[in-house]
């Protein structure tokens, strides 16, 4: 079933459930096909809860009618894909990567207003900030939390404000703490004070310390390790100032860099 959701008149809504008749599609494109013909710009929010497919004997005549939309993918803004269904936010990543000109954000179903809000241009970040910059008491050592999703203003932000933290000096140790690896916007990878970042960083590297994560950092760090000169441990999250105390350094203060 797809319902239509109240919105601004810019932004097509709906909510997915179960299985799209021919009827549900025709309206769903008809609708966009209207928005393209009354703007420059036409955003998309989808809350997808338990999809089961779509009926497929005019799967062709769908096809055929969205070939054109091809030449107007840059009259398509902000794109907001609501789902708790893993293999849904993974799709519309994967098309988000190989379609140009559109770029897709996807929440779970407890983001569903956020994701509306910034749809409809009431929030400039799709995210919460997911990364918090820790101060310590020491000044060559440094630390970071993640917990979320990480756009590209915020990598850049981190990136920028680590790079010029580190400038000038010889030897620097990290801790990361990770909450919730909430993933990094594909875009956001690509920066160049992101790869400056991770060049110098690891030219000074003398330890780093992460604590907690899912259970396949542990593994991951302890097959890496030996590859660096630095000193890398991992510690579970109740193990966070025996970590602190490795560094030799305390917590300060934690903050943000993006709203």
């Amino acid at each position: 079933m797809l319902e239509f959701l109240p919105s601004n008149e810019d932004v097509v809504a709906v909510r997915c459930s179960g299985r799209f008749t021919h009827a549900e599609i025709d309206s769903y494109m008809d609708r966009i096909e209207a928005s393209f013909a009354a703007r420059d710009k036409t955003h998309l929010y989808a809350e997808v809860i338990d999809f089961s497919g779509f009926e497929t004997d005019r799967f062709l005549d769908t096809l055929k009618r969205s070939g054109p939309w091809l030449g107007k993918l840059d009259r398509i803004g902000r794109v907001a894909i609501v789902a708790d269904q893993d293999w849904i936010r993974w799709l519309a990543k994967v098309e988000s990567a190989v379609l140009p000109h559109v770029s897709y954000e996807t929440f779970k179903s407890d983001e569903r207003d956020r994701a509306l809000a910034w749809v409809e241009g009431r929030l400039d970040s799709p995210h919460a900030a997911a990364i918090k910059v820790i101060e310590t008491d020491t000044p060559d050592v440094f630390g970071f939390e993640i917990d979320g999703h990480a756009g590209k203003a915020e990598l850049d932000a981190i990136s920028a404000h680590f790079l010029k933290a580190i400038e000038g000096k010889d030897k620097v140790s990290f801790l990361g703490r990770l909450r919730n690896l909430g993933g990094f916007q594909f875009g956001g990878l690509l920066t160049g004070d992101y790869f400056a970042l991770k060049r110098e960083a690891l030219q000074r590297l003398e330890r780093y310390a992460v604590v907690g994560g899912p259970p396949w950092i542990r593994t991951m760090l302890n097959t890496l390790s030996p590859l660096f000169k630095a000193e890398i441990r991992h510690f579970e999250p109740e193990e966070e100032e025996a970590a602190w105390a490795w560094l030799g350094a305390r917590p300060a203060s934690e903050r943000t860099l993006v709203s």
